[in-house]
């Protein structure tokens, strides 16, 4: 009895993994089902922002990731955002002065770690 218990345990953590195995194969390593929709902002002239901070990016895994940091950013007013998965790393333009704490709240509630955020502009 107690082996069969513990072999239907086994079975069921299998599934499971199987299952999100085959869920990161077709959307990602998010499995957030077909990909993220890009956010666009309605400004899109860099030259619009002065304002320009780098921010280090921790636990971003592929395309969606990235794009889900910079819709965090692009679905606010004033904000233009671009991030390079490979570096980890996110360039964020802004209209006016942001304080780095509000650049780092933004990423954390998309999901993400921030490792560093300096202004470069």
């Amino acid at each position: 009895m107690g082996t069969a218990i513990v072999l239907l345990i086994l079975i069921v953590i299998v599934l499971f993994s199987i299952r999100g195995y085959l869920k990161k194969t077709r959307y990602g390593c998010c499995g957030s089902g077909g990909g993220e929709q890009r956010v666009k902002p309605e400004d899109r002239n860099p030259a619009h922002f002065p304002y320009e901070y780098e921010a280090g990016v921790e636990n971003m895994k592929c395309q969606n990731c990235a794009v889900r940091v910079e819709n965090a950013f692009h679905e606010r007013e004033g904000f233009l955002a671009k991030v390079n998965l490979k570096e980890k790393r996110a360039v964020i333009r802004s209209k006016t002065p942001v304080p780095e704490e509000e650049i780092q709240r933004i990423i954390r509630k998309s999901g993400y770690e921030v490792r560093s955020v300096e202004r470069r502009g």
